[in-house]
């Protein structure tokens, strides 16, 4: 039998392509490699001040930390039950949500460190706290071990405890050679960075474009003095309602022939936001305006934002288990299985659904064994409706109940000839109504926003057909008329 190598080979120390300065790695992503490696993890902040990063990268964050989680024990066994509430008492303690808010700021700059404050409780070590640091206090040596800048150590840092911080990592390059991990950062930097050029172009051509340009003609000679003189006129008139010139000089309003394209400007930053929509959520059309989402589209881009998110969960719920969980129970429980803990993207089942679901199953003849199955299904508190009691006559005969008595009196006596046109009317109607009611709800679930909704509702009232409807109801009135005059003929 062949020997099995045990040792790793391919290591970051061997890595010709990776720098290393006295032991310390720089980070392999190329936006920052280019621009003063691990010290230039600050242009990542400037892509969180773009509003558009900023909000899709908080809707991934919220998407995430929105999501109920819990603590699932190794077993069915007491003793891990009792770890795994300990488990969750100690989330709990910490603040679970915000530490996974924080961990996840590793899917900007590849990244991230918390650090943990342990305190001893009779005799139980428990993280009192658990605070997530700035990336760019911390180094990664060739063993991926992590450092701390300080001042006594701005170039190299110095080494941690054990069992002290989080390293929560995300890499776009789905490798572990760069203990700094591949941001995406690295991917919305060009889009960002274009879109500020776009704006400052942008606010440069209104602000030309916005005012008129003064032109001053004058005849006869001009010496450059009176030139000064009349161009300091013309600034003031800036700022002033009139001017004085002499009468020699005409003065005249050049006005711009164009809008100095905000047009073009616009569709390009609005493109740039869609690439970092995109690039974060998978999807645009929960965070761009614009007439181009089908209800049918809409619910593929869901789908795709909540599987990216809850990607991002697992990721920070095994570094949490991998780290903090671990040693917590390590050090209380030793030997004791480590509980899982996870965060929950069950939808809901859509109640309707199961209405008509459950509708079907009772027409096959089958009906819920337990009478508590609609309150656990439907909530609310759910009684079984009673039969109509039997009504009797004064001599004392039995007859059908009120309900029945109701429709017999109404199928005994024949409606009146307006009845009749009525419900004529109402039949006749409900296609061209349900149509028109089909209409507007498609306009709904289309609308991106309230304001989108306005206009599409606005535009629908003025585009919807309804000769349909006003033709029937024509046809309508012109039977009830005829219908009367025949009657007083009749009683004539």
């Amino acid at each position: 039998m062949a020997k099995l190598e045990r040792a790793e080979i391919a290591t970051a120390a061997s890595d010709p392509f990776i720098p290393s300065f006295q032991g310390v790695l720089q980070p392999m992503d190329e936006v920052l490699a280019a621009r003063g490696g691990a010290s230039a993890l600050k242009l990542y902040d400037e892509i969180r001040r773009d509003p558009h990063a900023h909000a899709v990268l908080s809707k991934l964050k919220l998407e995430v930390v929105s999501r109920e989680w819990a603590v699932f024990p190794a077993s069915e066994k007491r003793p891990d039950k009792k770890v795994a509430e300990a488990v969750e008492q100690q989330l709990k303690a910490v603040n679970f949500d915000r530490l996974t808010r924080g961990l996840l700021g590793a899917i900007l700059k590849g990244f991230s460190v918390a650090e943990i404050i342990w305190i001893n409780d009779d005799g139980v070590w428990k993280a009192g706290a658990v605070k997530v640091k700035k990336q760019r206090r911390f180094r990664f040596t060739v063993d991926g071990e992590l450092r701390m800048l300080t001042r006594a150590s701005t170039m190299d840092g110095e080494a941690v405890p054990d069992r002290k911080f989080i390293v929560h990592r995300h890499s776009i390059d789905d490798d572990d050679d760069d203990p700094y991990g591949v941001g995406i950062g690295s991917v919305l930097f060009w889009p960002a960075w274009f879109k500020r050029q776009v704006l400052a172009h942008w606010l440069r051509g209104t602000e030309k474009h916005a005012t008129p340009t003064t032109l001053a003609q004058y005849s006869g000679g001009f010496d450059q003095a009176k030139q000064d003189q009349l161009l300091d006129a013309l600034r003031r008139m800036a700022g002033d309602t009139g001017l004085a010139v002499p009468d020699t000089v005409n003065v005249s309003l050049l006005e711009a022939k164009s809008a100095g394209g905000g047009d073009v400007y616009e569709a390009l930053s609005r493109y740039l936001d869609e690439l970092m929509s995109e690039a974060v959520l998978g999807e645009t059309l929960s965070t761009n305006s614009g007439e181009r989402g089908a209800r049918s589209l809409g619910e593929i881009h869901n789908e795709v934002r909540i599987a990216i998110a809850k990607a991002a969960a697992d990721l920070v719920c095994e570094t949490v288990r991998d780290t903090l969980v671990r040693w917590f129970v390590e050090a209380n429980w030793p030997g004791a299985a480590i509980p899982e803990v996870w965060r929950d993207f069950s939808e809901a089942e859509d109640l309707n659904d199961k209405v008509a679901r459950d509708k079907t199953i009772y027409e096959m003849g089958y009906e819920p064994k337990d009478e508590d199955y609609f309150n656990e299904t439907y909530g609310g508190a759910w009684v079984k409706r009673k039969a109509p009691e039997p009504v009797t006559d004064p001599e004392g005969k039995q007859s059908p109940a009120a309900d029945d008595e109701t429709d017999f009196a109404e199928h005994t006596h024949p409606p009146d000839t307006a009845s009749e046109i009525a419900g004529q009317m109402e039949e006749l109607s409900d296609p061209v109504i349900a149509a028109m009611i089909e209409e507007i709800r498609n306009q709904v679930n289309a609308a991106t926003d309230f304001d989108d909704l306005s206009l599409r509702l606005a535009r629908l009232s003025a585009e919807m057909d309804a000769d349909g409807f006003a033709e029937l109801m024509e046809q309508g009135m012109t039977l009830a008329r005829l219908e009367g005059h025949g009657s007083v003929s009749s009683n004539g």
